[in-house]
């Protein structure tokens, strides 16, 4: 159910092609104009997983909507409210230092009638590790 999309063929040792692009400020770049151009590499701070892990993602942490705010459920909405299984793909600081995990998981409706993949970058302390034994610990 949760699978990773299928990489094409590569050589051994050739470098793997990330698929999420990084843009960069060009030179031309004006604060009335910004221009952007594809970058080659990633910024300093990126870390790439490679291979992937497997790992549980807390959408209660990562997606947390304002505590004070009360709505009605709405039955044709996206679940968060459930930990998922995601593949970690990287990690990046952010600008107070804590960890960002670059995470690809799964919604479901919440009739579990529509699902779609999702890669974003959530909290470290949402994201835990999966056991290699099978049984799941904090």
């Amino acid at each position: 159910m949760n699978q990773p999309a299928p990489q094409p063929q590569r050589e051994p040792g050739e470098p793997r092609e990330p698929p999420w692009p990084w843009w960069q400020r060009d030179a031309s770049s004006t604060p009335a104009r910004p221009v952007w151009r594809r970058a080659d590499g990633a910024p300093e701070g990126f870390r790439p997983v490679d291979p992937p892990r497997w790992v549980w993602v807390d959408l209660r942490a990562a997606l947390r909507k304002d505590a004070f705010t009360f709505t009605d459920d709405n039955p044709t909405g996206l679940q968060y409210r459930y930990e998922a299984k995601g593949l970690l793909r990287a990690w990046m600081p952010s600008v107070d230092g804590a960890a960002l995990a670059l995470v690809t998981y799964q919604l479901l409706t919440a009739d579990l009638a529509w699902r779609t993949t999702v890669t974003a970058f959530v909290p470290a302390h949402s994201v835990r590790f999966r056991s290699r034994t099978g049984r799941e610990s904090r």
